[in-house]
Parts: structure tokens; C-alpha cells; sequence
């Protein structure tokens, strides 16, 4: 697998992780059991760190890839 191919996967990943815990986050804004929204919270909280760790991995290598990735928007979950 090329080095391309490999990024593209650790990109889908990251991404992956992002959308998971926006799903989350508005399961616990409309959960009615403030104790449900908690354990949801917890899920949203693990599953950001896991995205920011794997766009951690995915950081550009070469000045060129660096300054696209400075203009690229950022996925944030709220």
C-alpha cells in the first residue's frame, strides 16, 4: 500500500471518530436523563480524543501538504 493510500485511510478514520461523537454529543443535548447524557458526554469526550489523536498521526509531512492543511477547514464537533 503507497504511502497516498495509507492517508486516506487515516484520514477516513479521524473523520470517522469526528462524526461518531457528533452523534453523541446530540444524543446527550436531547437524552431526558441527565444521568444518560453523562454516560453519552463520556463517550463524546472519548471519542474526540481519539479523533485528535489520529489527526495528530495524519499531520502533514512535506511544506507543501503543511501550508494546504493551514487553509483546510478544521471539524470540530460543537
Amino acid at each position: 500500500m503507497d504511502r497516498t493510500k495509507r492517508k486516506l485511510i487515516k484520514q477516513s478514520r479521524s473523520r470517522q471518530l469526528y462524526e461518531r461523537a457528533f452523534f453523541f454529543k446530540r444524543l446527550a443535548i436531547g437524552a431526558a436523563d441527565p444521568t444518560f447524557s453523562a454516560k453519552l458526554q463520556a463517550l463524546v469526550d472519548e471519542y474526540e480524543g481519539e479523533a485528535a489523536a489520529a489527526s495528530v498521526i495524519e499531520a502533514p509531512s512535506t511544506p507543501g501538504e503543511r501550508e494546504q492543511a493551514r487553509y483546510a477547514p478544521e471539524r470540530r464537533t460543537g
